[in-house]
């Protein structure tokens, strides 16, 4: 009876932990000015920067992208990416950059304020369950997706947000306010990650 017991709430309690860092955080106040660990005032994205990143993540941009989860970055997003590499690149390419991490802890990201999902603008990051996409003028998706029987030659595409699961019920913005202390990707130092331009 234990195990059986045990089994079942497993899966409950590894989802808790890999979203637990989402839960610590509040919601940010944005009459608030936001002040990184060095003292530096932080703001909020132009309009300029916004439509750099959607102009980058357009998804006619990559006719041929496959999904593969912890792609090759010698590669580059037009080849293969998955989620958290694709907006990664994307936000680096627009001059925004963050430290990498998965999408598991991305709501960690001091870089980021998180907001409610009815607060999104185009060119925030959304966070679901297990999955990131940046948010476009329609307020759809742009993200990589998994191609499931080749429906589309790419796996970068614009969809509704509702095709992705919520995270405790809800929706999260992550609004980019800061650049990161030291940039790092997974493993190396962003001096020696070749992003193919």
């Amino acid at each position: 009876m234990k195990r059986v017991l045990l089994w079942a709430f497993m899966p409950l309690l590894l989802f808790s932990c890999a979203h637990s860092g989402l839960r610590d955080r509040h919601l940010t106040d944005l009459n608030k000015p936001a002040v990184d660990a060095r003292g530096r005032t932080c703001r909020p994205l132009s309009d300029e920067e916004r439509q750099r990143v959607l102009s980058l993540a357009d998804p006619k941009n990559f006719p041929a992208t496959r999904y593969r989860k912890g792609p090759n970055w010698s590669r580059g997003i037009e080849k293969e990416t998955d989620c958290s590499h694709f907006v990664y690149v994307i936000y680096k390419r627009a001059g925004l950059p963050f430290s990498f991490r998965p999408t598991a802890e991305l709501g960690n990201a001091r870089e980021f304020d998180i907001l409610p999902e009815n607060e999104a603008q185009p060119g925030d990051l959304m966070l679901f369950r297990g999955h990131v996409g940046i948010v476009d003028e329609k307020g759809k998706i742009i993200s990589a997706l998994k191609t499931r029987r080749r429906r589309r030659k790419s796996s970068i595409a614009a969809v509704d947000r509702r095709y992705f699961k919520p995270i405790h019920g809800q929706r999260y913005v992550l609004r980019y306010r800061c650049p990161p202390l030291e940039e790092t990707s997974p493993g190396r130092s962003t001096a020696s990650v070749k992003d193919p331009k």
